[in-house]
């Protein structure tokens, strides 16, 4: 009878297993992307974690399987993981822990495969959301430790993660009002200034390595980093009257050029005809500015990163007002639903944590806060891809799953164990 108990405590783990394994049979030759080739060779504007996963990797087994098979087993282990952490606290049966593992599966199916730095990210976001969990409702050491790990996982993973600083600020907040004293302010300020001082300081040193005789030759025609985001931006709302603000000579006329011809494509924000028109203009953008800004970068003794930088910011200036019309248009013409939840989520928990200093809420605070960061950095330095939000959203909706289940058990006093 023990023996069967036993089993039913485990059966959503072995279900996971089970399918990670079934998978990984189907499949494990990596897919590689253009994006792929930088974290192949390292690169200079790229955090160093995964570059260093996929280093070692290659190093230890010689073939990119062993990366597919790596973060396809953190992936399946995070899960487990989540769907266990969040079982101890709340009286989740069998049924719901399935489902939730489910639904925190389905991204597994469509990028394990991929040489990208999603997958290994998606597993560190569940690692971290379960840690920082037990960290609100067990404020321990070793519960603050790991959650610092996880931070610094993340930020050296993907520059996109540079929004936690803003979230955990916010969240180191919420738990001195919760546990006042000053041992407990310290050590929240030691882990801010760890995650600081290391994550700035491996970035740099990854900066210093990257810079080969070879990297160094291509620094010139380098055009990753936000700018290049922000560059396609400012180019979007603008117009050929704006070339004017420049006073070189040499970029006014390479302005031109680009203007010239995203008129005739019609892929400038005055020829917005509804959703899906940044997507497509995005891609001409792109692809039509990239020998005319390497041609210009070389005549001006530049990278294209600076060059990017200088038009972004003068550009932007000068058209603020249309700048923040687009970004208002970026999130509607995605996921929009995916603010306005974590908005109102957001400000019920606050209300909820200023009268009642509850958990609970600072726990929504903190995943409300952490989905809305999450898609205001991709609304303003990013393109908007429904890959660069697994991170929050499909942990967000799980949440929101969770709490209608414990909310129809409430009525029998049955909501923690």
């Amino acid at each position: 009878m023990k023996k069967i108990i036993r089993i039913k405590n485990y059966t959503v783990e072995v279900l996971i297993v089970v399918c990670v394994l079934l998978i990984l049979l189907h499949s494990s030759d990596a897919i590689i992307y253009p994006d792929s080739i930088r974290y192949l060779k390292g690169n200079l504007f790229d955090p160093p974690l995964y570059s260093s996963v996929i280093a070692f990797m290659l190093f230890m087994f010689e073939t990119s399987n062993s990366v597919i098979v790596l973060q396809t087993l953190s992936i399946g282990f995070s899960i487990i993981y989540f769907t266990r952490t969040i079982s101890s606290k709340f009286n989740l049966d069998t049924t719901t822990q399935a489902i939730v593992s489910f639904f925190l599966f389905l991204p597994i199916i469509q990028f394990y495969r991929h040489l990208l730095t999603e997958p290994l990210s998606y597993a560190f976001s569940l690692l971290f959301v379960s840690f920082v969990f037990k960290l609100i409702f067990n404020f321990n050491y070793k519960n603050l430790i790991w959650c610092s790990i996880l931070i610094l996982s993340l930020l050296l993973i993907r520059n996109q993660f540079m929004f936690l600083y803003i979230v955990i600020l916010m969240l180191y907040l919420g738990l001195l009002v919760i546990n006042k004293s000053k041992k407990n302010f310290t050590l929240l300020a030691i882990s801010f200034l760890s995650i600081l001082i290391i994550h700035n300081a491996l970035i740099g040193l990854n900066k210093h390595m990257s810079q080969s005789s070879m990297e160094k030759n291509n620094l010139l025609n380098s055009s990753t980093g936000i700018f290049f985001f922000t560059y396609i931006d400012s180019i979007y709302i603008s117009t050929e009257k704006d070339i004017k603000i420049f006073k070189n000579q040499k970029v006014q006329e390479s302005l031109s050029i680009i203007f010239e011809e995203m008129n005739k494509k019609k892929s400038l924000v005055k020829y917005y005809n509804g959703r899906g028109h940044f997507g497509l203009s995005f891609k001409e953008i792109s692809s039509y500015s990239k020998t005319i800004l390497e041609n210009l970068a070389i005549l001006e003794n530049t990278n294209v990163a600076n060059l990017k930088k200088q038009i972004s910011m003068k550009l932007i200036k000068a058209n603020f007002d249309k700048y923040l019309k687009h970004i208002f248009k970026k999130f509607y013409d995605s996921s929009w639903l995916f603010i306005f939840f974590p908005f109102f989520m957001m400000l019920a928990a606050l209300i909820g944590f200023i009268k009642y200093k509850s958990q609970f809420s600072l726990f929504v605070l903190f995943l409300s806060t952490f989905a809305l960061a999450n898609h205001s950095i991709v609304y303003l330095f990013g393109r908007v891809q429904p890959r660069y939000f697994i991170y929050s959203d499909f942990i967000l909706l799980i949440f929101i799953f969770i709490t209608f289940t414990i909310l129809l058990k409430k009525q029998n006093g049955k909501i923690f164990k």
